[in-house]
Order: C-alpha cells, then structure tokens, then sequence
C-alpha cells in the first residue's frame, strides 16, 4: 500500500502499473567506426550516449542516470599527463554504465552460458591499449577527433543482461582524457556487488503521491540502483571525489530471475570476493525476501524466497563479503520474520502489544478453532503480565474494546510486505477463519503466523534513525526525520485500505491544533527508540547504519499522547515524503561499508 510498484507476494494478481519514462542515464563513450567517427559533433555524441545508457562526456546531462561533472573540469588521468602517448601504449580506462539501462553491454568477469544467474561489472577500470597517438596539448573538449582513442582489451567480453547472445569484445572508442590513465596498480576504495532482480517482468519506479516511493523507485527497481550509483556512490567524498571523477571503486551486478538462481549463485562466493579488488568489500542485496513459492507474472518481481535469499547472503558472509544493504543476513532476517514482535512484547519499555507465534501445525492439525482460543488465552496472559502502561483516569491501553478480555485484534504473516497479510478479526470465531485463511493459501510457505492484540490509534509516526559508527553508550539519538501517515481502516475481509501521508499541519488539524499533545508522542517515540535501537544491538554489536521505527499514535487529551511500537523497517524501507531520505540513506550505507 505505500506503493503499487512495490508489488505484493500475493496469489491474487493486482494490476500492473504503467511504466513511467525510461531514465535516460549519461555514457562511457562514443563508439567508433573508422574516421566516421570523427565526424560526429558533441551533441550528436550525447543523442548515441543517452541512447545507449553510458556516461556523458559533453556535459549534458540525460535524466538522472549516471550523469556527473562535466568533463572539462575533471583532471585526472591522461588529463594531467604532459608526456605525448604513442599508439600501442597500454592503458586503463574507466567504464561504466547506468544500470537503469538494460541493453547496455556490462563486462562479463565469469562469463557464464545458460540461463542461470549472471555476474557482469557496469563500473570499473579496465585495461586498453591506445591505437592512434595522443597529446594533451591538442586536445580540445568539443573536439572528439582530439580525445583518447582507446581499444578496450580484446580478452574482456561484454554482454548486456537481458539477450542470449554470445559475450563479444568492444570495439575502438573515443574517451574523454579524465576517463584514461596509465597503468597502474592502485587498489579502489571500495569493491561493490549488487545483487539485483533480473526477472521477466520489470519493476517500476511507482508514483508520487500517498502510494507512491516518490522519484526514487523502490529498491528492487532499476530506477532505484541507479540513482544510488549515481547520487550515492559518485557522490561520496571517498569513492567519487570532490569532482565526481575520482573513480575510486568498481560495481559488479549479481543478476537473479527467480530463487532458484539465487541458490545457484551461492557456489560463486568464494571466486566473486577473490575477484573483487577493492579495499573494502561489500554486497547490497536489493530484492524482497518472502514465504510464498516463485510463481510467474508482474505481481511477483523482485521477491525471492527467504531460505534461499538468507542461505546465499551467508554463503557471501562466509566468503568475506560483507552484506551492507540493508542489514547482515541474521539481523535483515529477524527484523523482516517479525518474531521480534513476540519477543518484545513482555518487555514494558518496548510498549508493544501483547503477540502470539501460531503454527500452521496447530491449525491444519489440530483444528483451527483449537488454535484461536488457545491464541487467544496467551494473548491474554501475555498482557496480564505485562499490562500496557495506563495512568488514572486514562481510557483503557492499548484499546477499549479489549478492556475486559483479548477478542479483537489482527493476524499477520512475516515477510510481508506493504499492508499484506495482515488480517482483522473481532472474536474467537473469526480468528479461526482468518488463521486458516492466511496459513492454508495455496504458495504460502509459512510455517507460522503472528496473532497480535488490536491497538487503537489515530495515526502512524515513523522516526528514521541513523546511528553514527562510534555511537557511544548513553548518548542520546534523535531521529534524522520524523513522518507521519493514516490508514482508512479494515475491510469486510479484514484488511487495512487507504494509506495516506500526513502533513504536520494535518496531524494537527487532527488533534485540533494540540500542539503539545504532538510534541509529546514525538519525545515519547524518541525515548522509546532508545532502548529499541539498544534491542538490536543485543542482536548484532554492530549498530545499523539506518533503521525506521513505526509507532501508532493516539491523543489521549490536551497535551497527552499515548504511543504504541508498532514495527522496525529494514534500512531501505520506503521514506514517504522525506525527499532526501533515500540519498541520505545511501550515505549511511556506504560510510558503514568503508569503516
């Protein structure tokens, strides 16, 4: 619900949304044909390079790819070479190509037949030889007669990711002198693998407005990656440089169709770190992780089932590579199950609500009136040791309806994602229905099911926390962004509809101008954020670069609010309006990859 691109794991299909404008990313060079090429002009240079998803050297920018400075203004390589170069001289040259664009050749480090998972490199210095001779002095930026004449090694093989023809090595082309050096044995900064969706069925970027991820994309979607690469990784200090040309590291791409690949793309572990030459070495893992079996169509792009998603993050994290987006195999699995859920909920400081783990054994073996009630019993016991903190006077916590016993409340599945499979119930009867409705579906491979109180609140806070590598033990952290949204309700079937962003001011127009009452649901959530950031450090030491905590929010009077913990959100997670989040986030990803 916070996106129609972000689709459902779901076996009823919903309908696709329209792909929005290709982003037309920046290229690495013109390709070459003889002396033909010298006749192109710098604009006719920019319409093939926009066409064909490299890097632009004229400086023109083409939508939000890969684009950078321009290149007048980057000195480095062959641009700080005084010393004329003859043909034959061994050379680097620095490639690289938008990864929004699919039929842009990538370097095939293990070039691989069949139709199974797919390594290629989109950014990186390779080797070349120049085949004409070259001299700064006569070089002229629109001019491309006068740039660099490089022929890529004829041992590297190039192949885009989506056409079943043979690799093949490039030819000739002409490159701009920043993208040029001479040999050299200089180590990257950092090695990157992205580990991304190469299915049948694209995954779009989505929409703005209340269900949407906003210009971004998703993190699955090729829109997304590259404007990661493009924002994030050249716009870091270290990786990029002041001028956006340093070129300090090198992306390889693991591509994946479906969960079967990604179990057979775990043996190439041990050869991917070995090839990687990077000083750091780190891998971002951009698909969904979900209980359901693989099953064609759009709704279903970008999930991968979780054992063999988990099973191949450990298998890298054994080989030395490092998962840096979202989060270590372990802790990325606990906070996408929501177990933890049931694990806080005899805490007081977690204000969670009282919640059941429910085997699909206990309902298709037991019966499923059998489950509920016992369900319910423990829901009950739960909350009577641990009652929900409720001063005098205050209506009863964490609903009314539920004051005199558990009968209303939801059942959900982990792994789930955007509002799905979350279930409504109101007695014991219906609880029954809902288990077996959610366990029984055909594809579901849940094993359990969270059953879990209902809460009353008016709408939701989302603080975004993004811990700093030396944060100390008792400092204080606030949240780099706070944003708010509602839900319309339940349907007849019991599941939340009409999500919707908030405004400050509509929080307020709410809660009748209580300014106050707001002020104090921000602090609380901000407090309790401190012993749940604390939680997950009982979990891994290493504290996460971002995570997002939902709470649900109601007022309880002037100037009071009462705050629920509702959910942890894996770096990532959509940011609603907070338009800067995701490059924010991305800089926390790599900062943590290069400690």
């Amino acid at each position: 619900q916070e996106t129609s691109a972000r689709r459902p794991c779901c076996p009823s299909p919903a309908s696709a949304q329209a792909a929005p404008p290709r982003r037309q990313g920046p290229m690495t060079a013109a390709p070459a044909s003889g002396d033909g090429d010298r006749s192109r002009s710098p604009v006719q240079v920019a319409s093939w390079q926009a066409s064909n998803g490299f890097p632009d050297d004229t400086g023109s920018a083409h939508g939000s790819g890969t684009s950078r400075t321009n290149g007048s203004s980057c000195k480095g390589g062959l641009g700080s070479v005084d010393v004329p170069l003859q043909s034959g001289q061994p050379v680097q040259f620095w490639y690289e190509a938008d990864p929004a664009h699919r039929a842009t050749p990538l370097a095939c480090p293990l070039p691989l037949t069949g139709c199974g998972p797919q390594i290629r490199q989109s950014h990186g210095w390779l080797e070349g030889t120049l085949t004409a001779s070259w001299s700064l002095q006569n070089y002229e930026l629109n001019k491309m007669e006068t740039w660099p004449f490089v022929l890529p090694s004829q041992s590297i093989m190039f192949k885009d990711r989506t056409s079943h023809k043979a690799p093949s090595a490039l030819g000739p082309r002409r490159l701009q002198p920043w993208r040029v050096r001479l040999p050299s044995s200089e180590l990257p900064e950092l090695s990157l693998l992205l580990v991304r969706w190469n299915g049948e069925h694209q995954i779009n970027a989505g929409v703005e407005g209340d269900g949407g991820w906003g210009k971004f994309g998703c993190p699955p979607c090729d829109d997304y990656v590259s404007c990661m690469v493009s924002t994030g990784v050249y716009g870091h200090p270290a990786l990029g440089g002041a001028d956006r040309c340093q070129g300090s590291f090198e992306i390889f791409s693991l591509f994946v169709k479906h969960s079967r690949d990604m179990l057979e793309s775990a043996p190439m572990a041990p050869w991917m770190v070995a090839h990687m030459k990077g000083r750091k070495k780190v891998s971002f893992w951009l698909l969904w992780p979900a209980e359901w079996e693989d099953a064609g169509g759009a709704d279903y792009a970008g999930y991968i089932e979780k054992r063999a998603m988990f099973g191949t993050m450990r298998a890298y994290e054994a080989a030395g590579l490092r998962s840096g987006f979202p989060h270590p195999a372990d802790l990325y699995e606990l906070i996408t199950s929501k177990s933890w859920l049931c694990s806080l909920a005899l805490h007081p400081q977690a204000h969670c609500p009282a919640a059941t783990l429910v085997s699909k054994g206990s309902v298709t073996g037991g019966g499923a009136a059998q489950a509920a009630r016992k369900a319910l019993t423990a829901l009950e016991q739960i909350r009577r040791r641990n009652p929900f903190p409720c001063k005098p006077g205050e209506r009863p916590a964490p609903s009314n309806i539920n004051k005199n016993g558990v009968q209303k409340g939801v059942v959900k599945l982990g792994w789930s994602w955007e509002g799905r499979f979350v279930l409504s119930f109101e007695s014991e009867r219906e609880l029954a229905q809902r288990l077996t409705e959610i366990l029984t579906t055909p594809g579901c491979m849940a094993s359990t099911c969270i059953v879990q109180e209902w809460v009353d609140f008016d709408f939701e806070m989302r603080l975004y926390f993004l811990p700093p590598d030396d944060w100390q033990p008792g400092v204080w952290l606030a949240p780099a962004k706070v944003e708010c949204n509602s839900w319309g309700g339940f349907s007849e079937e019991g599941r939340p509809h009409t999500f919707r962003k908030l405004t400050e001011e509509q929080c307020l127009e709410w809660w009748e101008q209580d300014v106050d009452a707001l002020k104090h649901a921000t602090t609380e959530a901000t407090e309790l954020g401190q012993f749940l950031l604390a939680w997950l450090l009982c979990m891994d030491a290493q504290p996460v670069p971002m995570v997002r905590m939902d709470f649900m929010i109601s007022r309880l009077g002037k100037g009071q609010a009462r705050v629920v913990f509702g959910e942890y959100c894996e770096l990532g997670a959509c940011c609603l309006a907070w338009e800067n989040g995701p490059p924010t986030i991305w800089r926390a990803a790599l900062d943590s990859a290069l400690k």
